[in-house]
């Protein structure tokens, strides 16, 4: 038998394995795609995100750069690759708009490959020729949602032009959506955080939030859509969410429609950054609550039949929120404004969190800010509900496994035969792709009576480079350590001994576990058809139960 040397990851992490949600990258309302090198040979196999922010440019024929963008292979790192200055979108001195540059979201076209910007902004003053209320007592009147394209993921992205299928000219001069004069309201009618969505049918739809104003009191989120990438279907314009509502419908071309059912919900006057996700018969809605500077914003959803609903929260205590804080976190908060970004093996969430997860405000009342976050996202089976819901692997500030896509590895558990000791039918959670962050979760763990003893095997030897065991929610069911790991490929043994836990995934004083957290051993790669962990090492010995949501195999 072989003793392995390993690195534990406290202090010191293999970034060919795994990244952190490390609060490195400044950034409000992210969107983020990833681009395929098969749709985009010069461009892809790289993540691209999009952030709220606009800046004067050093040089250029442009007023404005808007929208700084950085790309990613796998979540380890990012580099800002704008191509003005850093940001995404060149704004021209005579373009309609000139502040609040807001939650950018990019699609691409399949037909054209081009790339389609949407986003939402302040239009400046008009003049007689602008179609649009640009100024007026409410600082809100201006916010109108725009488009922009490019030839490329990183831009310049400018200004759409052209004549839509309505025969409306687009162009810089007039922001490209204008709700109060197509749909004929006696008032200006704000919106922003404007997300597209492409059905599986082809169907273009854009999500968004009609934002307050002097006549609109709360945000709520409307649906519509779209005729191509740049004609908007105002007959179909509909609210779906009104927040603290449980479920309710809007009437097709009326903004102020919405019959409401009788059940509330906790959600302030918020429902804001949504964005559409379709899977196995169903749409689901995702948004967040509150406002961006309460600890509970956080990633909601809402489901139904339709891309246009109507739609039905899920029930806090059911499978809300997908991503958000739980009663004891005090490591990431603020967990709201997403995307999801999609590869060929996983879904991602993309978000801001608050920078002080525990104070986002300092003490004269000026906000912190907010830090770029990401996170697997995945769906599971709600028998209750009778379909699938979605489910957040986070919020997370501690070590995780790096995207597969471009990674040197992916989780070999996943297709592993296991035998374990667990009790019941909890085996089944060892290797599912999820971890317990919320108290309807926190039943999905394999349990086990005083030792842990779990074996994966392999239909042929891999090539295994990491072992990552996750620790319960439970801090009284956690373990302090994983005594062994054994990997074995016929007459070769290797094992590692007493991998500890990471210390700042725990709190002892107050008796608390910080979800995501593991007990993770890197090591030189060897071949194994079969993987043995013990654990018996406990914090909390009041009990002999051991419970563990997830284990994670890297290997090729």
């Amino acid at each position: 038998m072989n003793k392995l040397r390993f690195s534990d990851g406290i202090g010191e992490s293999d970034k060919t394995l795994f990244y952190k949600n490390d609060f490195s990258v400044t950034c409000a309302d992210p969107g983020c795609i990833y681009v395929s090198e098969k749709d985009d040979p010069v461009n892809g196999g790289w993540f691209y995100m999009y952030s709220t922010g606009h800046c004067s440019p050093k040089s250029g024929d442009y007023a404005f750069a808007a929208f700084p963008c950085y790309r990613s292979r796998d979540f380890g790192a990012w580099e800002m690759i704008g191509a003005a200055e850093g940001h995404a979108l060149k704004v021209k001195a005579s373009d309609w708009a000139e502040k609040f540059f807001w939650a950018p979201e990019v699609i691409r076209d399949r037909k054209s490959g081009k790339y389609y910007m949407y986003f939402s902004a302040g239009a400046k003053k008009g003049d007689a020729t602008t179609e649009y209320t640009s100024e007026t007592d409410d600082m809100w009147a201006c916010l109108y949602l725009g488009i922009a394209v490019s030839d490329t993921p990183f831009g310049p992205f400018v200004m759409a032009e052209g004549v839509n299928l309505d025969g409306d000219v687009i162009s810089g001069k007039n922001p490209p959506f204008n709700f109060q004069k197509k749909l004929g309201l006696s008032h200006y009618w704000s919106a922003i955080d404007v997300s597209p969505f492409i059905a599986p049918d082809g169907t273009l739809y854009v999500y968004f939030a009609k934002h307050v104003d002097k006549f609109h009191k709360c945000i709520c989120v409307y649906g519509m859509k779209m005729k191509d990438f740049i004609t908007p279907d105002y007959s179909t314009v509909t609210k779906l969410t009104h927040p603290s509502v449980l479920k309710g419908a809007g009437k097709a071309g009326d903004v102020g429609y919405f019959e409401e059912g009788a059940e509330k919900i906790d959600e302030g006057n918020v429902n804001e950054g949504p964005f559409m996700t379709y899977h196995d018969g169903k749409y689901y809605l995702t948004y967040s609550p509150f406002g961006y500077g309460s600890r509970r914003y956080s990633i909601m959803q809402a489901v139904s039949d339709f891309p246009l609903g109507p739609f039905t929260k899920i029930r806090y205590e059911e499978d809300n929120p997908v991503i958000g804080i739980n009663a004891v976190n005090d490591y990431m908060a603020g967990t709201g404004h997403h995307n999801f970004a999609y590869t060929d093996r996983e879904m991602w969430a993309v978000y801001h969190a608050h920078r002080d997860p525990v104070e986002p405000c300092d003490k004269d009342g000026r906000f912190k800010g907010r830090v770029l976050a990401v996170d697997r996202v995945g769906f599971v089976r709600n028998e209750k509900l009778g379909f699938d819901i979605l489910r957040g692997f986070g919020p997370t500030a501690s070590l995780q496994p790096l995207a597969e896509v471009n990674g040197n590895c992916i989780n070999l558990a996943r297709t592993a035969k296991v035998a374990s000791s667990a009790q019941g039918d909890t085996q089944k959670y060892l290797n599912d792709g999820f971890i317990a962050v919320h108290p309807f979760s926190a039943g999905e763990e394999a349990v086990f009576k005083g030792n842990a003893e779990i074996t994966f095997t392999f239909d042929k030897p891999r090539e295994i480079h990491a072992v990552m065991v996750y620790n319960s929610l439970n801090y009284e069911c956690a373990f302090s350590k994983v005594d062994s790991v054994t990997l074995s490929a016929d007459v070769n043994v290797y094992t590692l001994c007493d991998v500890p836990a990471d210390p700042a995934d725990v709190n002892r004083e107050k008796k608390f576990m910080r979800a995501g957290g593991s007990a993770k051993a890197t090591f030189k790669p060897v071949m194994a058809d079969k993987i043995t962990i013990e654990v018996s090492s406990k914090y909390d010995d009041s009990e002999d139960t051991i419970r563990i949501p997830e284990i994670v195999i890297l290997g090729k």
